[in-house]
């Protein structure tokens, strides 16, 4: 089994040689060990949407004065570095720091939960700085606590290419349909990234649209242009099943307990793109997220307004039409229903409404397709003055 220590130097290398350092050891390691080596080096240990928290500050704190009381260094990993060259006991049995071993720790750690799960979290995160040699330490300490970002997608998809022989547009693709680079590496190393299809449950990546200001986005729009009005709220992406509901964020993560409650009446599944809101007022939606437990005990009620689809019942319609997607959308929402919360497919516009609004609107070039993970190169959002 390959050793932590090859992800601890690969983090701390130059950037310009991540790349062929991380090629290198995707194509040295084991199957087993590909996704939880690459999760570690993205600086998560699960989805983004998949339920469990990481330490936090505090616990980490906590951890690291249990090993020594010399503390030292600017963040919280220089301070777990220093702490463990000056560590005060030795973990007992000392285990090897494999690349699993390490992502089954910090995932037992992400999974606690319940009466005395704080206490189980710092014993366990204890135990691996002990077991650690000060730079291991120092990417534990930081992953550990949601500190670090890790490595990009973008050099992690390079990578992926470089070790697998692989097209890197292929590898993103797959990454904008799959947004967790350990199963799309997986993937690509048995050859079957085109197996990765949109799945209603996990979020896509969206597609980026512009902002742009009022005084240069007239000469841009065309008749045809379908405009309708954004507000002023979070952009999400709505999926329905026979069985559920599922929200996501526009960061991917899952806030389906907003939607409490919410139903559809046809035998359809669909993954939508929209805004939620709930008037004028940002703040409201971020509590109504930051609750945690049902919308039905909330005062709260937002509205999602949708203004695309990407899959209709299994089938993936990123490659029609804006305005077949839009009334595709159209069809599928007119049958869900929700005790806590408005879901409607935004109106479109005039064009002299536009000019006279001076409201923030979104200008959707009406036969362009959709560009999983990518920026937009005809639509925009206009902001106002």
């Amino acid at each position: 089994m390959t050793e932590y220590t090859r992800i601890a130097e690969l983090l701390s290398c130059r950037k310009r040689d991540r790349i062929g350092a991380l090629a290198s050891l995707l194509r040295s390691i084991s199957k087993e060990e590909i996704c939880p080596a690459v999760r570690l080096l993205t600086g998560g240990i699960r989805p983004s949407w998949s339920p469990g928290e990481l330490t936090g500050r505090d616990i980490l704190m906590d951890a690291i004065l249990s090993i020594s009381d010399r503390i030292e260094g600017g963040d919280m990993g220089e301070m777990a570095e220093h702490a463990i060259r000056h560590k005060r006991q030795r973990g007992i049995g000392e285990p090897s720091l494999t690349i699993c071993y390490v992502h089954s720790v910090l995932n037992k750690i992400m999974k606690s939960k319940g009466r005395g799960s704080e206490g189980r979290r710092r014993s366990m995160l204890t135990g691996l700085l002990l077991s650690s040699p000060p730079l291991e330490g120092r990417y534990i300490a930081l992953t550990a606590a949601g500190l670090r970002s890790g490595i990009g997608p973008r050099t992690i998809a390079a990578a992926i290419s470089r070790a697998y022989g692989v097209d890197v547009e292929k590898v993103w693709a797959a990454y904008s349909r799959l947004p967790e680079m350990g199963h799309v590496a997986e993937a690509a190393s048995t050859g079957s990234l085109d197996t990765i299809r949109l799945t209603p449950g996990i979020p896509f990546v969206m597609m980026e649209i512009p902002h742009v200001r009022i005084t240069s986005a007239h000469g841009s729009i065309a008749k045809s242009d379908i405009i309708c009005y954004a507000r002023r709220g979070i952009r999400v992406q709505l999926h329905v099943s026979e069985e559920r509901s599922w929200l996501f964020t526009n960061r991917r993560r899952d806030i389906s307990h907003v939607l409490s409650g919410l139903k559809t009446e046809a035998s359809r599944s669909a993954m939508l793109e929209g805004e939620m809101h709930t008037g004028e007022d940002l703040s409201q939606i971020t509590r109504l997220i930051n609750r945690r437990r049902s919308a039905r005990r909330s005062s709260i009620r937002p509205s999602i307004i949708i203004w695309d689809a990407v899959c209709i019942d299994g089938k993936e319609i990123v490659d029609l039409e804006y305005s077949e997607r839009l009334q595709l959308a159209s069809d599928v929402v007119q049958n869900i229903n929700g005790e806590t919360i408005n879901v409607s497919v935004v109106e479109p516009l005039e064009h002299e409404e536009l000019l006279q609004s001076g409201l923030p609107v979104m200008v959707r070039a009406q036969s362009a397709p959709y560009l999983l993970g990518k920026r937009s190169r005809v639509d925009f959002q206009i902001v106002p003055r």
